[in-house]
């Protein structure tokens, strides 16, 4: 039998046991709405398979080409992706709760609206990913690339983003209160409106950013610089640095005068 057929008669309740296809080549299968959960399709070929609405809860899918894969409404929780190459996946509303995503290929993947509560996504590559209205409290993103990403109105707050590269992102509206965002970099990142209080940004690059109704109450800008930030698209302020302060910096939300940006309470 071939890989297809083994799944197709598992799914029809033929076979018994976990489900086993490890090396698999399902490719573009069309499987909206399958029960996998605890399934074993690492390293599968899985490009441009229909999993829309599909349980893949706990499923392992370590290395597995999902290129392509449409998993909008997807359940994957508590699923290991571990190194999988998601480029132009469809996730949009997808439940990605406690999944492992570690060095996942992610780029151009829609995860527009998707659960990401508490995610591992250490390392991954989301440049370009679509992630408005996404939601991350919590989520590790750690040494991950959100280069020209599009995270507007997503919930970031308590995530972990050390060291991340955010260059070009745009973070309208998004919620990264309580984040951590050591080392990270945020040049030419679209801050307009994001809520970064009581945020961790020690070291954080920020060179020519946008910045317009930023809140950064209580924000750590510890070891921080702005250099060249603009106020809007319109408007450049140059070469305004961001002192080490000696203590945590309490800069209120900047309004259309950003002359007091340097001030500490």
């Amino acid at each position: 039998m071939t890989d297809k057929e083994i799944i197709l008669e598992y799914i029809r309740g033929n076979s018994c046991g976990i489900l086993n296809l490890c090396w698999a080549d399902l490719n573009a299968m069309y499987l909206p709405n399958v029960n996998l959960s605890g399934a074993n399709l690492s390293y599968a070929n899985l490009a441009g398979v229909n999993f829309n609405g599909a349980n893949l809860q706990n499923v392992k899918l370590v290395g597995a080409n999902l290129v392509g894969a449409k998993l909008s409404g997807a359940n994957l929780c508590g699923a290991d992706l571990s190194g999988a190459d998601l480029t132009k996946a469809n996730l949009t509303k997808a439940k990605l709760v406690n999944t492992k995503l570690t060095g996942a290929e992610l780029s151009k993947a829609n995860l527009k609206q998707a659960n990401l509560i508490e995610a591992n996504l250490i390392s991954a590559n989301l440049a370009y990913a679509i992630l408005v209205g996404a939601n991350l409290p919590r989520a590790d993103l750690s040494f991950s690339n959100l280069s020209f990403s599009d995270l507007s109105s997503a919930n970031l707050s308590g995530s972990y983003l050390l060291e991340a590269t955010l260059f070009g992102a745009k973070l309208l509206g998004a919620d990264f209160s309580n984040a951590d965002l050591s080392e990270s970099n945020l040049s030419k990142a679209n801050l307009t409106q994001t809520n970064l209080s009581d945020a961790n940004m020690t070291k954080v690059v920020l060179t020519n950013s946008i910045f317009f109704n930023t809140n950064l109450i209580g924000t750590i800008l510890k070891g921080s610089n702005i250099m060249n930030i603009a106020h809007s698209e319109e408007e450049k302020l140059e070469n305004i640095t961001i002192p080490t302060p000696t203590k945590v910096a309490r800069i209120p939300i900047i309004k259309l005068n950003v002359a007091n940006v340097g001030l500490y309470s």
